[in-house]
């Protein structure tokens, strides 16, 4: 079934991409029920004619938090230091996170696994805490960076014979004879997990994700926000992944600030709602989707979700933010489908294979998404 649904996917004209204003569905294809709200030409899905209200179940991917209990913890996922291509150490990175209120960090540096962490010479046996970092959750990763680039989480994998030179850089290094098929296969063997970096940087076809996706289940999904959204289309394959694998396969966004250096530090993140923060519970969060991310304003902060209450019973699900004055709208197959922070997924016509929310300030000053919410057919 989500095969067929990629063929519609696919059937936009691709090669219109310089054209945004001139596309428009496929010949054969059904027309969209109302002009696309928003979307970008290489990865906008036609929606069917006709999506009514009707009976349907909701796979919440927030169910198990106890928001009462919980503490948001805020995350980056993706750092670098001198060990690659940052400036800084790895016990400066770790405090300036520290200070701006992190809790969960992984230190990601081009081919080189900077763990354990801080790696200052004291011995591999000594613990964060030793350092003055005891409240800072420390996850173990890379940068694969011979292949589409992507985070590797949980494992110290490494493509064989490749290390980051600080000084050199990149200059005179050849990449490895290696796919990124390989890559994720020995990230799987290990345990590990996976999350597809920057995709907006290579203009890759939506059938490449796709495959990839359904064919590597610890790819747990992609950044959809990288720093200060350099590359804003990346929204844009995240909803055409979710309506050609929703509700069969989810894949979560995340964002992360790619921080090279102090400026970069800030813009982006991931909370965590969590009433411990071990490694443990940080990856269960990663692989069931239990967490939202911002993209910060120019104030550095985004809208916080105080808490997702859903009665599956009556049809309802309810976000409710921890400010006031807020613009909350939900998407499903790309489009905006309703606003409000309560949707009656029931009596709301538009919605397909899945539903998701963002949070806005007046202004755009700061934006946080939901993680998608499967949409599954009521069973009598």
């Amino acid at each position: 079934m989500v095969k067929t649904i990629l063929g519609a996917a696919l059937a936009a004209p691709l090669l219109l991409v310089a054209l945004p204003l001139l596309f428009r569905a496929a010949p054969g294809s059904p027309a969209p029920a109302s002009p696309p709200a928003e979307g970008h030409p290489l990865y906008t899905i036609p929606l069917p004619e006709d999506l009514p209200p009707r009976e349907i179940l909701l796979h919440n991917p927030y169910q198990g938090i106890d928001w009462a209990g919980a503490t948001r913890h805020t995350a980056n996922l993706h750092t670098h230091t001198r060990f690659s291509d940052g400036l800084y150490s790895p016990r400066r990175m770790i405090r300036e996170y520290r200070e701006r209120g992190y809790t969960i960090l992984a230190i990601t540096d081009h081919n080189h696994v900077t763990w354990p962490w801080p790696d200052l010479g004291h011995g591999a046996e000594q613990k964060p805490e030793h350092h003055g970092f005891h409240a800072m959750t420390a996850i173990m990763g890379n940068e694969i960076s011979d292949v589409h680039h992507l985070g590797s989480y949980f494992t110290n994998y490494n493509i064989a014979g490749r290390r980051y030179r600080p000084i050199l850089g990149r200059l005179g290094q050849r990449r490895a004879d290696i796919t990124i098929q390989e890559v994720l296969h020995q990230i799987g063997q290990r345990r590990g997990a996976a999350v597809l970096f920057h995709p907006g940087r290579y203009s890759l076809p939506l059938e490449w994700y796709y495959d990839l996706f359904l064919d590597y289940p610890h790819l747990l999904g992609l950044e959809v926000i990288n720093r200060n959204n350099r590359y804003p289309r990346d929204v844009y394959l995240w909803d055409a992944l979710l309506s050609a694998l929703m509700p069969e396969r989810p894949l979560w966004g995340f964002a992360s600030d790619d921080s090279h250096r102090l400026g970069h530090i800030g813009y982006a993140f991931s909370v965590f709602p969590l009433e411990e923060a071990t490694p443990r519970r940080v990856r269960a969060a990663m692989e069931g989707g239990a967490f939202y991310f911002s993209h910060a304003g120019r104030g550095r902060t985004a809208p916080a979700i105080a808490e997702i209450i859903h009665d599956p019973r009556e049809g309802v699900i309810t976000i409710v933010p921890d400010e006031e004055h807020l613009s909350l709208r939900w998407i499903s197959l790309g489009r905006e489908i309703h606003r409000g922070e309560t949707l009656r997924y029931r009596e709301t016509s538009g919605i397909g294979r899945y539903v998701r929310a963002e949070l806005r300030r007046p202004g755009g000053e700061g934006v946080t998404f939901t993680n998608p919410f499967a949409v599954l057919p009521a069973t009598p």
